[in-house]
């Protein structure tokens, strides 16, 4: 068989809008503040959230795969 279309092959890269990053942060800032600072899901949730609000912040950067990318 021969392919003719080769970037079937490449997944596409996924592209993170700053507003949902943003939303999703004040989201789960919302769940962090019910939970309380003490509860080890609000720990987990608090350091998605970092990853959020950095995300946010750095509207020059590329998401590529599990890697953000400054330009």
């Amino acid at each position: 068989m021969i392919v003719t279309n080769t970037s079937a092959f490449v997944p596409e890269s996924p592209a993170i809008d700053a507003s949902e990053a943003r939303w999703a942060s004040e989201e789960l800032a919302m769940l962090i503040a019910r939970l309380g600072l003490d509860s080890p899901v609000g720990m987990v949730l608090r350091q998605a959230r970092r990853e959020l609000a950095s995300l946010a912040q750095s509207a020059t950067a590329t998401v590529v795969g599990p890697f953000r990318i400054a330009a």
